[in-house]
């Protein structure tokens, strides 16, 4: 039987796909290795946020070494335009920073998410990068960052028992900030680039500022003297002065703008700051009390939130709870009962205890903290219904204490 033109067109095809076969090329593209220095990582103080994935994508919880290129040039890449808003990166003119940098120190192209960068250069190609850089909201708060911190040199996460071991408080221009150390080095770093970051965390009212070194580890520790004198000479400008200069690429010691500040409320003496709720406003009250704050429910129910001081601890956690709970007609507690009546709010690097005690009439939630040789209460009384619907704002005005003068 004589072929067919079809299967004659079929056989012509098979053939020339065997010889298609034959010329197929393999191209081996190196895969982008994850950050593994301060030319990428290290001018990233964000990478790590959960949610925070390259490309804008959402994503879970991603560690520092896992960011990518992309990671390495924008600290916030991943998070909505709305997100951004919210955490507040954008840098008005109207503010600014002042910051005295040692001579050595190379300042590096402007970024629009770091407010300041510089390089340090070693010997035998050694380098350290430094940079600055703020949120108006802090995303997860203290352990989470210093954590997200440990992550980039793969190191295993701290608790708060741990995080409290670990790090201490220093001085910088903007209030007491965390200061932590970590070395280690993730399977792909250079040790010329990478190995050590010195860090610290300011927390301001809701926002957080962010100073970091990073890079290898000789040259880290030998630059941490320097790096702590540089936080202490970061400080808020002047408003005049801010308001004359451009939003970023001034020289070291000029002024560079910066976001506004949190609009923490101080009182008395300005020993402490806070951030004011919404609907919460001060008010007149004894002249015993460092503050009093009115609280008014949507249904005109009346509270108040009484700040005070006292030296030493007041007779202890124990007498200071059964004083509370009496005034709201409880009963007193035994010291067995104490411990599970008691959590725990952090406020910078404070850790506040908090107890939560409804009575026949009102209902008290209180957090006191030692600072200064000192006890502050900050006491939340009114009627139960009032006290339920505003205690995520108590919660957040508790974690947003801060005390400007030194322990």
């Amino acid at each position: 039987m004589k072929p067919t033109l079809l299967s004659i067109g079929f056989f012509a095809l098979a053939l020339t796909s065997c010889k298609q076969d034959k010329e197929i090329k393999v191209y081996r593209v190196a895969k982008e290795a994850s950050p593994a220095g301060p030319s990428a990582e290290a001018g990233d103080p964000h990478a790590g946020v959960p949610g925070m994935m390259p490309g804008g994508v959402m994503g879970g919880v991603m560690g520092g070494a896992a960011g990518g290129a992309a990671t390495g040039a924008d600290p916030h890449a991943g998070l909505t335009a709305e997100q951004l808003a919210a955490a507040g990166t954008a840098m008005p003119p109207s503010q600014g920073y002042s910051d005295t940098p040692p001579a050595h120190w190379k300042k590096q192209p402007p970024s629009a998410m770091l407010l300041v960068k510089y390089q340090i250069q070693g010997e035998g190609g050694a380098v350290v990068d430094v940079t600055f850089s703020t949120l108006r909201s802090s995303p997860g708060g203290l352990l989470a960052n210093i954590n997200r911190w440990r992550d980039q040199l793969n190191q295993p996460a701290f608790d708060e028992a741990s995080l409290k071991q670990n790090t201490r408080t220093v001085q910088s221009g903007f209030g007491d900030a965390v200061f932590v150390e970590i070395e280690g080095l993730t399977p792909t770093a250079d040790a010329a680039k990478d190995g050590r970051l010195i860090g610290a965390i300011a927390e301001v009212g809701a926002s957080a500022w962010f100073f970091k070194l990073r890079g290898n580890a000789a040259l880290a520790t030998a630059e941490k003297e320097n790096f702590l004198r540089w936080i202490e000479s970061v400080k808020p400008a002047a408003p005049a002065e801010a308001s004359k200069v451009p939003m970023h690429g001034t020289p070291p010691g000029e002024q560079i703008a910066a976001p506004p500040a949190s609009p923490a409320a101080p009182l008395g003496d300005g020993s402490v700051t806070w951030q004011m709720p919404d609907g919460w406003a001060a008010a007149k009250g004894s002249s015993a009390r460092y503050a009093t704050l009115a609280v008014t429910g949507a249904d005109g129910s009346k509270g108040e939130l009484a700040i005070t001081h006292f030296p030493g601890d007041v007779g202890g956690d124990l007498a200071n709870v059964n004083r509370w709970r009496g005034q709201i007609g409880l009963a007193p507690i035994d010291e067995a009962a104490l411990a599970p009546s008691v959590t725990q709010i952090t406020a910078g690097p404070k850790s506040i205890k908090v107890i939560d005690a409804t009575g026949p009439q009102n209902r008290c939630a209180a957090g006191w903290v030692a600072h200064g040789g000192e006890t502050w209460f900050f006491k939340f009384t009114g009627p139960d219904a009032l006290v339920g619907a505003e205690k995520a704002k108590f919660t957040a005005f508790l974690e947003s204490i801060r005390f400007t003068k030194p322990e």
